[in-house]
């Protein structure tokens, strides 16, 4: 198994080989009647088991959001860091050690066969995380190989494509690298994708004040604008039912600017429906609604509200180790009323440690938050009112949650 380096452990914070067999959908129901083929909705969950030198990732299958626990004995196993993601239907894994992806596929019974792999080897990378491809549509795909390079896919036909580089964003500024977002970052539209880089140093603790957002053209494979965003470290997008895209920063940005005076601050800012420019007329400081604490990963839920992680840094000790702040168990998840232009906490959650991955299936928003450990993870629903309600937990670290059908 892949050995848990400092500096994986770091990448995959920075984000965030399946067998043949058929794989069913487990929980608490019962499992022959939650793979008929009358069940439409299928979710899927990985959890990563963190070693002292290899991590594991588990896949389980869920015929509901509300399972309460799910037991990894009923899970498939991966060795590494397998990564999960699914678009019309088909689900994909990526091997957590090689540079190969597999697909999944319903068959008879309603079970998930195997239905061919892809694999990017010759493109030089040593494996082919989701969390650095993005789903333009259920036939192109782009899987970043470089900073600033792309190879296209076909998630239909499962075969390769040309490869699509990003020339605009420098390798460098003022000293520091640039970093390309994840998909967390990435906003899909018809035709277009919309990925934001931004620069830091080897640590993620300096940030440029400046990111850039690349318009793509999904259809042409061209890029058509690299836009100049104002706000350091982009790589959280979020979009509303209007269609307008939010833009904000992952949690590693707070810790310069509790400890360097002329740190960038944390911003957002939008690319409004039907606009390939930013919305210079869009102003949001969370900064205002949360006693001027700092933010990060903004997510609009629905009705006008939204989630964000707000950072208390009086909890913070003397001892503490600038570069390892945004880890702390310091952060609580507000709700934002973006009509009213206010925000509270979100009863029901204490204080979390990092970042958190939002979904919103089936109307509801669902939120995997890690124990301060990152040995287990609880999913949350969170509604625009009311605490928020747990639904189900798992071992190990969940960042991944998809629904197929």
């Amino acid at each position: 198994m892949k050995q848990v380096t400092p500096h994986i452990v770091r990448v995959v914070l920075a984000s965030v080989a399946f067998s043949s067999a058929p794989l069913f959908v487990v929980g608490c129901g019962d499992a022959e009647e939650a793979t008929s083929p009358g069940v439409q909705t299928r979710y899927v969950v990985a959890s990563t088991i963190l070693g002292a030198e290899e991590a594991t990732t588990y896949v389980s299958f869920m015929s509901s959001l509300d399972v309460e626990q799910i037991k990894l004995e009923d899970a498939q196993e991966f060795a590494g860091w397998a990564t999960i993601a699914a678009v019309d239907g088909m689900l994909f894994v990526g091997d957590g050690e090689e540079p190969t992806i597999t697909r999944y596929m319903a068959g008879e019974g309603g079970s998930l066969e195997e239905n061919g792999q892809l694999s990017f080897l010759n493109h030089g990378i040593r494996t082919a995380p989701f969390y650095q491809n993005y789903f333009a549509s259920p036939t192109k795909a782009y899987m970043q190989v470089q900073t600033n390079e792309r190879v296209i896919w076909d998630p239909t036909a499962l075969e390769l494509g040309g490869t699509l580089e990003i020339a605009g964003p420098p390798p460098e500024r003022d000293g520091l690298t640039l970093r390309a977002s994840l998909d967390r970052g990435t906003g899909v539209r018809e035709g277009r994708v919309i990925t934001p880089f931004y620069w830091s140093d080897d640590d993620y603790y300096r940030f440029s004040p400046v990111s850039q957002i690349a318009v793509l053209d999904s259809e042409g494979d061209k890029v058509r604008a690299v836009l100049d965003a104002p706000c350091p470290g982009l790589d959280v997008a979020t979009e509303d039912e209007e269609g307008n895209l939010y833009f904000s920063n992952w949690v590693l940005t707070v810790a310069e600017t509790l400890f360097e005076e002329d740190a960038p601050a944390s911003c957002m800012v939008r690319v409004a429906a039907g606009s390939e420019t930013i919305d210079e007329s869009w102003e949001l400081d969370l900064s205002e609604l949360t006693g001027g604490r700092p933010t990060a990963a903004f997510r609009y839920m629905s009705d006008g509200t939204a989630l964000v992680a707000v950072f208390y840094s009086e909890r913070l000790g003397a001892d503490t180790i600038p570069a390892t702040v945004a880890r702390t168990p310091n952060w609580r998840l507000w709700r934002v009323d973006m009509n009213r232009r206010s925000a509270e906490p979100v009863e029901g959650l204490d204080f979390v440690s990092g970042g958190y991955y939002s979904f919103r299936i089936d109307g509801r928003t669902l939120v995997l938050v890690p124990a301060a450990d990152y040995s287990s993870t609880t999913a949350y629903e969170i509604g625009p009112t009311g605490p928020a309600q747990p639904r189900f937990s798992v071992p190990g670290w969940a960042f991944q949650l998809v629904q197929l059908g």
